[in-house]
């Protein structure tokens, strides 16, 4: 790669959800957005939105998006594609897969000039495992960096205005009144969270949460996701006692602890007030039960910048993940040993022995706790406000802005 970088050219097609362009604009990358890529090698950016569609017959799995002449620079090698699914982590799902490559055949369009852009790092290992050499895949997480542009003291401020976050006054760890209280946000209906939500009722541990759970009720949009009357089979019979007579006990108004998102966005969201009357927190993340998934999500880095020590219910290496980011982890107070177990059914209960821990010592002793976690939990808020963005731009960011500006020099397209 040069000194000087050249320009990348990035081609959006479609409408809505382009979300690369969208990032790297904001980080200030040297990037030319347009229509019209002229003789250039050039990027072509079609949002995929959801996983699925890349299977759907609708518009040819959205390659019917492309331009005639963006068939020809493909073939010609003077483009390439890249899905942009960076607002995602999809597991291997051999059908959309399938449904994907033939649809490129068809086309005629090489495999290897097509890029697949996600959040899911083990995505590539399994689709090698099960294809053997074909489509490109790059790892950007959007919504994660997008929240910590909005963390940010400096850029914060700057890119997002109308979402102003107010820190004003807020420490971790400060309460001084009133009883230990854990916070436990979900909202979207997931397995995990299904059990996760009963497993603190049947211990009694809903009396001392502030816990929010939307259930099943018409005020979730989000309820629809699964049945909790049909639990897939692994799942009822590994965990059959916290699903028992689940309609007695399943939520049908959403039990809030914060006023609805303005708009319905959750991403540039934060309860602060609710981290400050808390001294430890449940982050409920997107994925457990998926395999072949590792991520983390907004969820955790919001709940991370907010400084208490947290358990994360979530996919393998989440907690690993945000020490990767430059955030302590609490590993005197909490025993993250369930974050390298790759099978869900034997991690779900090594996490629930981790939070009965940690929240047993906490409410055994509050003011040993806070003492022993105050040094981090500082640390975690300020990195927040100076750090988080740096690391992300050096681990995330510019390995992927090295791929696209070879690319633009040499037509490579490199994993």
């Amino acid at each position: 790669m040069s000194q000087t970088s050249p320009e990348i050219v990035l081609v959006p097609r479609g409408e809505g959800g382009h979300f690369l362009p969208a990032a790297l604009g904001w980080m200030g990358k040297r990037i030319t957005v347009t229509a019209h890529p002229g003789a250039a090698n050039h990027l072509l950016c079609l949002p995929v939105l959801d996983f699925v569609r890349l299977g759907f017959p609708e518009a040819n799995g959205r390659l019917d998006i492309l331009e005639p002449g963006d068939i020809e620079n493909l073939r010609s090698g003077r483009a390439a594609l890249v899905l942009d699914l960076s607002n995602e982590g999809p597991g291997l799902h051999a059908p959309t897969f399938d449904a994907l490559h033939r649809n490129l055949d068809g086309l005629d369009i090489p495999r290897t000039r097509v890029i697949l852009v996600s959040q899911n790092r083990l995505l590539r290992l399994d689709y090698e495992r099960h294809y053997g050499e074909g489509l490109r895949f790059w790892t950007f997480e959007f919504f994660p960096l997008q929240v910590a542009l909005w963390l940010d003291a400096e850029a914060g401020p700057r890119l997002f205005a109308e979402h102003p976050l107010d820190r004003t006054g807020y420490a971790p760890l400060a309460r001084d009144s009133g009883p230990p209280r854990f916070l436990c946000q979900n909202a979207a209906l997931r397995w995990h969270r299904v059990l996760l939500y009963r497993w603190f009722q049947l211990n009694g541990m809903d009396r001392d949460g502030l816990i929010s759970f939307h259930g099943i009720g018409p005020d979730n949009p989000k309820s629809g996701g699964i049945d909790v009357f049909h639990a897939p089979p692994e799942i009822a019979a590994a965990f059959a006692p916290l699903l028992a007579d689940v309609g007695a006990w399943i939520p049908r108004q959403a039990q809030r602890i914060d006023a609805p998102a303005q708009g319905g966005d959750l991403v540039l969201t934060l309860d602060s007030q609710a981290y400050a009357n808390c001294d430890l927190t449940v982050i409920s993340e997107t994925d457990f039960f998926e395999l072949g998934v590792e991520r983390v999500t907004e969820k955790s880095l919001k709940a991370a910048a907010m400084g208490l020590p947290f358990v994360t219910v979530g996919a393998p290496r989440a907690v690993a993940r945000l020490s990767e980011l430059g955030f302590h982890t609490f590993g005197s107070l909490v025993d993250h040993h369930y974050d390298l177990i790759a099978d869900p059914m034997e991690r779900l209960p090594q996490v629930f022995r981790a939070i009965e821990t940690a929240w047993a010592d906490c409410k055994a002793d509050r003011a040993a706790w806070r003492r022993l976690a105050r040094e981090q939990a500082e640390a975690n808020v300020a990195h927040a406000r100076r750090g988080l963005l740096r690391q992300l731009d050096r681990v995330m960011v510019a390995p992927l802005v090295e791929r696209m500006v070879r690319f633009t020099e040499t037509g490579t397209i490199v994993h």
